[in-house]
């Protein structure tokens, strides 16, 4: 079977805040102090080579746009990073621009994804 990638949107069910991650992130963690907790207050936007990958029972995990070529995932998803600068959460760690957001929508993200792939599609 072929692995679907693409990229993805994150929400967590919960109203407390908590730490969240997927497994190979949290096999990177350092000081607990210092990872950022989100609740459902925010989302969180990713580029996935496997959606099989689970950030747990307690988050909505949206599949949004398939994108088989992996160069082309990272470059959109880079170009995402820029659209959504102004909604990011900063890390606690070192203060760079995470993907995790506050003050937007699943909806409203979700439109903004498929409008830009769209017009980034257009400029290849």
């Amino acid at each position: 079977m072929m692995k679907k990638s693409g990229i993805y949107l994150v929400q967590p069910a919960q109203l407390q805040l908590k730490i969240i991650y997927n497994q190979r992130d949290a096999q990177r963690a350092g000081d607990p102090k210092t990872i950022l907790k989100v609740n459902k207050e925010n989302i969180k936007f990713g580029q996935s080579n496997d959606f099989v990958e689970i950030f747990g029972n307690d988050v909505k995990f949206l599949e949004v746009i398939s994108i088989q070529d992996v160069k082309k995932l990272t470059k959109f998803k880079k170009h995402l990073k820029n659209i959504f600068k102004q909604y990011c959460l900063n890390s606690l760690k070192d203060g760079r621009k995470m993907d995790w957001m506050k003050e937007i929508s699943l909806e409203k993200a979700k439109k903004i994804i498929l409008e830009e792939h769209k017009k980034f599609d257009e400029n290849i």
